[in-house]
C-alpha cells in the first residue's frame, strides 16, 4: 500500500457525502444512494483492504458546526498526510455551507495543518506541517444544466475566497471540482486527491508510465485502483478523460466476469487484451494486474499488437519497478 492514512468528508447535513463514499468505495449503485439516511454521528470506514491508498474515510455529521463541537473526539485527527473533502450542495444555499467551510478552515490554520501549496521541501522546512490539503466537491451538478456548472463552480470559489480573506484572512490554494454520483466526475475528482497525496510518488510514476507509452507506441498508460476505479496515476500527456471513462467500464465488465468463476478475480497473472472496435479504428486496451490493487492499463491502436512480445517484455520491466518504488516507500520510517 501507499502509506496515505485518511480522507474526511464534511459539508451541510444531506450534501451527499455519504453517497459519495458509498458509490466509490462500497460499489453501491447511484439511484440507491437516495434512500440513505442523514448521517447523525462520525463513521470511521477503513477501506484500505480494497483499495491500493490506505484509505481510512471519516464522515462527518452535517449538523457539526465546527472543529470545536463537544460531539466529536478530533484527538489524533488531522495527522499525517490527509485530505479535506468538502461537499457542498450545488442545488441548496450555498451561503451556510460557505461559512462552516470557513469556520473549519480557520481552526485549521491556527493549528498549522493547512497545505497552502508549498512544495514537499519548503514544507518540511518551514515550522509547520502543511498536512491537510483543501478539496471542494461542488455536489450533484447532475440538477443544473451543462451551461450552467462552470459559472456555477467559478461564483462558489469567488464566494469562498472571498470569505477566507474577509473573515480569516487566509490565503489558501484549494480545488473545486463539479461532481455527482450518476457521472464519472466523481472518480475523476477522487482521482485528482489520490494524486495529491502520493505527491512524493507521483513524478516516479509518471515518468515510468510515459516511458512505456513511448517504448512501445501508446496513446495512453494509466495506474488504477481496481476497486475504487480512481487513476493513481497518469501519463504525461493524458488529456481525454472519456478514455478514462471507458477504461472504468471495461474494468467493471472484466471483474464482473471474472468474479463468476473466481472469488479473487485478479491475481499476479491477471492479464487482458480486448479489441475495442471504435468508429474511426479498432483500438486495444490491455491491463496487467500489479499488486495491492493497483493495475496497469494501456490503450493502443492494433496494429501495435504485432509486437506484442516486446509490449509484454515492456509491461514486466514496468511491473518490477513499480514493485521496487513501493517495496523503498514501505522501507521508510513513517513520517
Amino acid at each position: 500500500s501507499s502509506g496515505i492514512n485518511a480522507e474526511y468528508g464534511m459539508g451541510m447535513r444531506r450534501s451527499g457525502k455519504s453517497s459519495i463514499k458509498n458509490v466509490v468505495f462500497h460499489k453501491m449503485p447511484a439511484n440507491e444512494t437516495m434512500f440513505l439516511e442523514s448521517t447523525t454521528k462520525l463513521q470511521k470506514d477503513d477501506v484500505s483492504k480494497n483499495c491500493f491508498m490506505d484509505y481510512v474515510v471519516y464522515d462527518f455529521p452535517g449538523q457539526v458546526d465546527s472543529m470545536t463541537d463537544s460531539a466529536i473526539d478530533y484527538t489524533n485527527m488531522f495527522e499525517g498526510r490527509c485530505a479535506l473533502i468538502y461537499v457542498i450542495d450545488v442545488l441548496e444555499d450555498k451561503g451556510p455551507a460557505v461559512e462552516k467551510l470557513v469556520s473549519i478552515l480557520s481552526t485549521l490554520d491556527r493549528e498549522n495543518k493547512l497545505d497552502n501549496g508549498l512544495d514537499r521541501r519548503t514544507a518540511e522546512q518551514s515550522k509547520h506541517s502543511a498536512n491537510v490539503s483543501v478539496f471542494v466537491f461542488i455536489h450533484k451538478v447532475d440538477g443544473l444544466p451543462d451551461d450552467q456548472r462552470e459559472e456555477e463552480q467559478k461564483r462558489i470559489e469567488t464566494s469562498i475566497r472571498d470569505e477566507l480573506n474577509h473573515a480569516a484572512d487566509i490565503t489558501l490554494n484549494f480545488k473545486t471540482w463539479l461532481t455527482s454520483v450518476y457521472e464519472y466526475s466523481i472518480f475523476h475528482a477522487l482521482s485528482d486527491v489520490n494524486e495529491k497525496l502520493i505527491d512524493h510518488l507521483l513524478p516516479t510514476f509518471e515518468d515510468l508510465l510515459h516511458r512505456l507509452k513511448i517504448t512501445c507506441c501508446m496513446d495512453t498508460t494509466l495506474l488504477m485502483d481496481v476497486s475504487a476505479k480512481c487513476y493513481i496515476a497518469k501519463d504525461n500527456d493524458f488529456t481525454d478523460h472519456n478514455k478514462y471513462e471507458m477504461c472504468c467500464d471495461m474494468l467493471d465488465l472484466y471483474t464482473d466476469i471474472a468474479n463468476i468463476y473466481s472469488h479473487q478475480p485478479y491475481d499476479d497473472d491477471s492479464y487482458s487484451c480486448v479489441i475495442l472496435h471504435q468508429v474511426t479504428a479498432p483500438e486495444v486496451m490491455l491491463t496487467k494486474y500489479l499488486r495491492n490493487n493497483l493495475i496497469l492499463v494501456c490503450l493502443l491502436q492494433e496494429s501495435c499488437l504485432k509486437e506484442r512480445g516486446i509490449i509484454n517484455q515492456n509491461i514486466r520491466k514496468f511491473s518490477k519497478g513499480i514493485g521496487k518504488v513501493l517495496q523503498v516507500q514501505s522501507e521508510k520510517p513513517c513520517s
